[in-house]
């Protein structure tokens, strides 16, 4: 009787500090495939270069299940800062501060850190992390577009930047065209100026403000087509080799089209975050050799089954050494740095006209890519790149789709009329 008190005694006493561990420490693993429910290196570096503490005011009206939702969504954001205060506050019960706040509707977040504040309208991972993007970015914000020399426009058209441009505005940059043969000078609070593969070379003018913006620290980000940036007194350091970029590596991500350079590695200067493929589309080969104070700090190179292709892509294409088709890897993106004065001025190229286009942006990491790009020349590099949507979709081979149907419609079910002639067979015998 004594033995039977004394395990039972000990059993509760384990259940009890079992139940106060598990009340103190916590331990979270995520099984998913995609790390759905796993904090973004997006997000845990915005709230590493936070300026302040995290300070969220939900205002939701006193629902079990959404405050419930709500809390399971900044657990995470608590468990890499454990600072970040949230606080609930019913717009019902309290409407004077709902409306001091601006509140519009139900189920709205307002996100503080020190003197910033940003509001999400509707609560999810995505929303939050953007918005914690913008309160963790740091100077001006606002990107000035090069326009009237044939570059891309910021709009929905399928060769435009709308989509580009609706990612950086959610993460907290402006974005203005202008055209730089009606201005004396760039705005002050510009942070980056967009050259969206112009067609036409600028004109003197449009050049002189250029290298006039580059000399006081600027910041240029330039998509190269027919056209490529000036950077000063030594205009032979920048140049491309003839034709097009063709990569072997395309088809591996069923690109059916070989002149689609395919860039899987990145410089350390965009963020250890930046991961996956982008697709360059009818890419140029850069050559660069340092010269006018400008030095390489980065460069994007794609695989070596490739070369600069000179003729056309028609029927079989075979790299031909006598046309000057240079076999990779090739560089098809720069990231040059010039030092001195008050800031360091940067510029970035990459050799592709279409990559950051509408009908492009959405493939694999190229949105990402952009992001990055732009944070490195705003000075926001310490800041992750957004990572490239999970790709949920199930892709085979030709030959790999022809084994599966003989399987599933042939083998299989010969394997069950043989296991169950077999059973049969048995039963027979017995």
């Amino acid at each position: 009787m004594a033995k039977r008190l004394l395990f039972f005694t000990l059993l509760a006493l384990a259940l009890g500090l079992s139940v106060e561990l598990a009340g103190r420490h916590t331990w979270r693993l995520d099984v998913t495939a995609q790390q759905t429910n796993t904090l973004s290196p997006a997000a845990a570096q915005a709230l590493d270069n936070l300026p302040a503490a995290l300070e969220v005011a939900a205002y939701v009206p006193d629902f079990a299940v959404q405050r419930a939702e709500i809390e399971r969504l900044f657990e995470v954001y608590r468990q890499h800062r454990a600072d970040t205060r949230l606080q609930f506050i019913d717009p019902v019960a309290r409407p004077d501060l709902a409306r001091s706040a601006g509140v519009d509707t139900h189920g709205e977040l307002h996100l503080r850190s020190g003197q910033r504040q940003e509001v999400v309208k509707r609560a999810s991972a995505q929303a939050i992390d953007a918005a914690l993007n913008r309160l963790a970015r740091r100077g001006e914000r606002w990107i000035v577009s090069l326009r009237g020399h044939g570059e891309a426009e910021p709009d929905a058209s399928p060769g435009g930047l709308g989509s580009l441009v609706d990612a950086l505005e959610a993460r907290g940059y402006g974005v203005v065209a202008l055209d730089p043969r009606q201005l004396d000078r760039f705005p002050d609070n510009t942070a980056v100026v967009l050259a969206a593969a112009p067609m036409d070379a600028y004109d003197e003018h449009s050049q002189q403000l250029l290298r006039a913006y580059l000399d006081t620290g600027g910041a240029l980000f330039w998509l190269a087509d027919q056209t490529l940036p000036s950077l000063g007194e030594a205009p032979a350091a920048l140049g491309h080799l003839p034709g097009v970029v063709v990569d072997a590596a395309a088809a591996r991500y069923g690109l059916k089209s070989p002149d689609n350079a395919i860039v899987d590695s990145y410089p350390a200067v965009l963020g250890t975050a930046l991961s996956g493929h982008s697709v360059l589309p009818q890419a140029h080969a850069l050559h660069w050799d340092d010269g006018a104070g400008w030095r390489l700090v980065g460069r994007l190179r794609n695989s070596a089954q490739s070369w600069n292709e000179t003729g056309a892509l028609r029927g079989d294409v075979a790299r031909d050494p006598s046309q000057g088709e240079q076999a990779g890897p090739h560089t098809v993106g720069l990231l040059l740095q010039r030092d001195g004065g008050a800031s360091a001025a940067r510029v970035a190229i990459i050799a592709s006209a279409g990559f950051a286009a509408n009908s492009q942006i959405g493939r694999g990491a190229n949105l990402a890519l952009a992001v990055a790009v732009i944070n490195w020349l705003s000075g926001n590099d310490r800041l992750a790149a957004p990572a490239a949507a999970a790709d949920l979709e199930l892709t085979w081979s030709a030959h790999t789709g022809a084994v599966l149907a003989i399987v599933a419609m042939a083998l299989l079910p010969a394997a069950y009329l043989a296991i169950g002639l077999w059973i049969r067979a048995r039963r027979r015998r017995a």
